[in-house]
């Protein structure tokens, strides 16, 4: 059960949020532990983090793609996934061809998204993963940078990632990471550091968020993933999936959600280039986030294959939220973007990387 002491300094805390230098754990704690999700206090909570995100990212939203390599049991087991090994209703393994992920790949570059995410389950075939991202950026010539979201990688792993033409990895330690997952969380993490060595770029999220995940659990994941200096941040709800062990503690409301993402964008500050809430959520991008996730293929959280006909939103949905949001929409490639804002913030780590697969498509 969530502790709900409050907090008589949460306004202070706000306050010094809004200067977008990021915040203490204990702060973080004190606005999810003090601030209820409704009234006044909630109010200049979301608005704090909505004024970060609009003066730190130039009131830009983006829209990025993600394509869903594969639809199979995964011996990971994560217990909040379609693809899990021992309670999924799975019976027909689905993967896409070539020629489906280009054209995927080809509508999501008419549709001019920022940048395109090949994900896979962690049991998908490395060569093939790789083979998919090299075919996918010769299609692009480059155009488009490419997020990486597959399994724990080993050092030479991310270099090969890299070479094969990616400039993004998409890599999260998960809520419940090791009792929920059969993943160890170090090997989480080591991917991370790994990604980095290689020159890529990570983006991380706080994810599967359900009511069962104390503020104290989210507070020290927060904490780890800006010690480990990732990229981008985004923040994720869990799905209930009918049948799976975790359906019973059912999902938090939309109010609990933006919650959430108005401390973590407050948490974070200025280290970050954008953020992301999944899935998208017309109240979340009022507290904080810009970054919007359209889907084709598979999706862990559908149960049809093709998730662009099912659960998933698409470019022009995504981008129709943004905009009655009050965002405009960044229609370029982000890597210039993202360059920028990380030599205005003096962080140059981000900077020779992003410099690097700008310079080397």
């Amino acid at each position: 059960m969530r502790n709900e002491t409050v907090d008589h300094g949460t306004r202070t805390i706000i306050e010094k949020g809004k200067r977008g230098k990021g915040l203490t754990r204990h702060e973080a704690l004190a606005l999810l532990h003090g601030i209820p999700t409704r009234g006044d206090d909630f109010k200049a909570l979301l608005a704090a983090a909505d004024g970060v995100s609009r003066r730190q990212f130039g009131n830009m939203g983006e829209v990025h793609g993600q394509i869903g390599l594969n639809g199979e049991r995964c011996s990971k087991d994560c217990q909040f996934c379609m693809f899990s090994d021992t309670w999924s209703s799975l019976d027909n393994p689905f993967r896409l061809g070539e020629e489906e992920v280009l054209a995927h790949a080809a509508a999501f570059e008419s549709q001019k998204v920022g940048s395109i995410s090949l994900m896979s389950t962690a049991d998908y075939e490395f060569d093939r993963f790789l083979s998919m991202g090299r075919l996918v950026h010769k299609r692009l010539k480059g155009r488009i940078p490419l997020f990486a979201n597959w399994g724990d990688l080993a050092p030479d792993q991310a270099r090969a990632v890299k070479k094969a033409g990616f400039t993004f990895c998409y890599h999260a330690l998960r809520l419940g990471e090791g009792a929920v997952t059969l993943i160890d969380p170090y090997k989480r993490m080591q991917t991370i550091e790994n990604a980095h060595r290689a020159g890529l770029l990570v983006g991380s999220c706080l994810e599967p968020i359900g009511p069962e995940h104390s503020y104290e659990e989210i507070a020290d994941l927060l904490d780890l993933m800006r010690t480990l200096k990732i990229s981008w941040m985004a923040t994720m709800k869990r799905i209930p999936l009918c049948g799976s062990p975790l359906e019973p503690y059912g999902q938090i409301s939309d109010e609990e959600f933006a919650r959430i993402t108005a401390v973590t964008r407050l948490f974070f500050g200025n280290t970050i280039f954008t953020l992301a809430a999944h899935e998208p959520s017309p109240l979340c991008l009022a507290a904080g986030a810009n970054f919007l996730v359209a889907e084709r293929g598979t999706n862990p959280r559908d149960t049809d294959m093709e998730t662009e006909a099912g659960r998933a939103w698409d470019a022009p949905a995504c981008r129709a939220m943004l905009k009655e949001a009050g965002y405009d929409i960044y229609t370029d490639a982000v890597n210039r973007r993202y360059l920028s804002m990380s030599l205005k913030n003096r962080y140059f780590g981000h900077a020779g990387r992003l410099m690097v697969n700008w310079l080397h498509p």
